[in-house]
């Protein structure tokens, strides 16, 4: 199908989807996707559109209005916008882009997520460490992914509301996945969370973790929250209750001795801890699930 927006060259292809009712309530979705080649008088201006958005950018320039931003998409370039919030793109001469609308399940909160990790523009090179560019990866698998979906529908073909939602998951997928250097930034985390779950019965301090990582402790408490979603101490606590949990299931240890197994000089300590994030006593854990074992 042709477009008939402003701007939008007679080459460019696009197609539209009407998901079932069982695609809304349960899986991703698409609801537009396409090819777009543009001359300098497409635009886009909206102030509420329910799908989301995801662009690559093949050739040329994108300008896009975002969240009190301007700023220019270019080649190589992903856009990730949601739609519910006011937003104006417009081309400039011989733009070329690959686009999908998507929606359902929490597509809206994923999307947040990766806009918060990585910002709505994900260029497609960045410079290293050396200063030198280096290639974004996760960009062009997702040009890969658009222009297979696009060239799928082109000719004639169709994807069930699994495939498509699975093409969307994909696309999380790829968006949520590390740079080369976020995986090496993630290598002394990854230590610092070993040692942790070796270590789960002693005592444990923040400087002590920051040497393993051999960073300053607020870098690591900064790096450490990023990567796990917990500050360093959370982690200690919640690897200890993990623990805890499964010596209940698994042996005759009494609380005391638990306690005592996971780091903490008194039983108090870990009823206290153990009532504030499970919602109820070892004692009671141990009982409701072991009867649900049977």
């Amino acid at each position: 199908m042709k477009s008939v927006d402003i701007g939008v060259l007679p080459n460019s292809i696009c197609f539209s989807f009407t998901p079932p009712e069982i695609a809304r309530k349960l899986y991703f979705y698409p609801t537009w996707c396409g090819h777009y080649y543009c001359s300098s008088r497409y635009f886009m201006r909206r102030n509420h559109y329910p799908p989301l958005l995801v662009l690559y950018i093949r050739k040329g320039v994108l300008n896009v209005e975002y969240r009190g931003e301007i700023r220019q998409a270019q080649e190589g370039d992903v856009v990730l916008l949601d739609c519910t919030e006011p937003h104006y793109y417009h081309a400039e001469n011989n733009l070329e882009f690959l686009y999908m609308h998507y929606s359902g399940s929490n597509s809206h909160e994923i999307t947040q997520r990766i806009i918060d990790l990585h910002g709505w523009i994900l260029r497609g090179e960045n410079r290293g460490a050396d200063g030198n560019l280096v290639r974004d990866s996760r960009n062009e698998r997702v040009n890969i992914l658009l222009q297979d979906m696009v060239y799928l529908y082109e000719r004639s073909h169709a994807e069930g509301i699994f495939e498509s939602s699975m093409r969307i998951y994909r696309l999380f997928e790829i968006l949520l996945s590390p740079t080369r250097q976020e995986q090496k930034e993630e290598l002394p985390i990854t230590a610092a969370v070993e040692y942790i779950r070796a270590n789960v019965g002693k005592p444990i301090t923040l400087e002590e973790l920051a040497g393993i990582a051999q960073l300053s402790p607020y870098y690591f408490s900064h790096m450490f929250k990023r990567e796990t979603g917990f500050s360093p101490l959370e982690y200690v606590i919640n690897t200890r209750i993990e623990r805890a949990k499964t010596l209940l299931l698994t042996t005759n240890m009494t609380v005391s001795e638990i306690a005592e197994e996971v780091g903490y000089s008194n039983s108090g300590s870990l009823i206290n801890l153990f009532v504030k994030k499970v919602g109820s006593s070892p004692g009671q854990y141990r009982k409701n699930h072991k009867s649900l074992k049977r």
